[in-house]
């Protein structure tokens, strides 16, 4: 979150201390993430860790996430030295990967001292670095032992949210909030539009579950934000929130648009992972859910969680850039998916 909660700290801090054993001396906001408050919590003797505030029922129900797995997962991926180069969840004196406080859940992390890749888009090098991680990690499914597995399902779980917000805003008045006004200025006279994407989504998910594809542990949220380079040139993985076994195509669909996928990252995947078959109509699968499910989480965002004029406006921002910009595209990256896999067949 961008904005900093408001919230006890000496409280936060009596409860890192009791809860790890470690004495905080300096809290800083970090205003990153989209559900989360973020802090970083220099302690005696120089230790430095990376903690995360969030709602133990979660602000924005429309991702898929389970802390049971990706937690777990993720200390796996660490102490097994599968991954060391991720963001690994620290336990607490009784062994908890989370702890609660006031009304929230507390996850703290390893920190990592190293500068984030961005949205800017990624270097060869940093693609073919990648690419070879996301291989192991599809690579060690077998490997990963976990109490409560979470897998795709193939669910449109924003769905209601989706749709009943349509016709809240339908409903809205002169009196309400400037930024619930745009949201409505701006969404609103696409409502057939975006009814027509659900519907065609709805046409994938029964494609793809349909197909019987093998699943795989996914990070499922591989854009420029979630990755970190150190000054040693290793790659992190971040913000594993969304992590699922998965088909492969949920963590390649971030990258089965550009030809550098097909000339790089994929021969750099399959050199850790081995041959792997692709399926057009999952590839589509994940580009309609991913930006209807965005879409959803901005829209419930404003009407329901903002208080912010600041916050409104930035998440406006995100609904145009993020989704609505991608809507012309959609159609185009499956054809041209199937154009590649025709190819590469062939």
């Amino acid at each position: 979150m961008r904005i900093e909660p408001v919230i006890d700290k000496t409280a936060l801090v009596e409860t890192v201390r009791r809860e790890y054993g470690l004495h905080i001396e300096r809290l800083t906001f970090v205003p990153v993430g989209w559900v989360a408050h973020c802090y970083i919590a220099d302690c005696a003797g120089g230790e430095r860790y990376f903690l995360k505030i969030g709602s133990d029922s979660g602000q924005i129900p429309t991702a898929a996430s389970d802390l049971d797995f990706y937690l777990p997962l993720t200390w796996q991926l660490c102490s097994q030295r599968i991954l060391p180069h991720i963001a690994c969840p620290v336990k607490t004196r009784t062994g908890q990967f989370t702890v609660r406080f006031e009304k929230h859940l507390l996850i703290l992390f390893d920190f990592i001292e190293g500068k984030t890749v961005g949205f800017g888009g990624l270097s060869d090098d940093i693609l073919v670095k990648l690419a070879r991680l996301v291989g192991i990690l599809h690579k060690s499914t077998s490997q990963i032992k976990v109490e409560h597995p979470f897998y795709e399902r193939f669910d449109i779980a924003f769905e209601n949210d989706l749709v009943n917000s349509l016709d809240v805003l339908a409903d809205m008045t002169s009196g309400d909030r400037n930024g619930k006004q745009e949201l409505r200025t701006l969404l609103l006279p696409r409502k057939d539009e975006i009814l027509g994407y659900l519907n065609r989504l709805k046409e994938l998910q029964a494609l793809a579950r349909a197909t019987g594809k093998e699943m795989v542990v996914c990070h499922t949220d591989l854009h420029g934000e979630n990755l970190m380079m150190d000054d040693q040139g290793n790659l992190y993985i971040l913000d594993w929130e969304g992590a699922m076994t998965a088909p492969p195509e949920h963590d390649l669909f971030f990258f089965a648009w550009d030809d550098s996928f097909w000339d790089l990252f994929l021969p750099n995947y399959e050199r850790e992972f081995g041959p792997v078959s692709l399926d057009s109509n999952v590839f589509g699968f994940y580009y309609y859910r991913r930006n209807l499910e965005d879409l959803t989480a901005w829209i419930v965002r404003i009407l329901y969680h903002n208080t912010d004029e600041e916050q409104d406006q930035a998440d406006l921002r995100w609904v145009v850039e993020d989704c609505i910009s991608g809507w012309p595209y959609l159609e185009t990256t499956i054809r041209g998916i199937e154009t590649k896999l025709a190819q590469r067949s062939g």
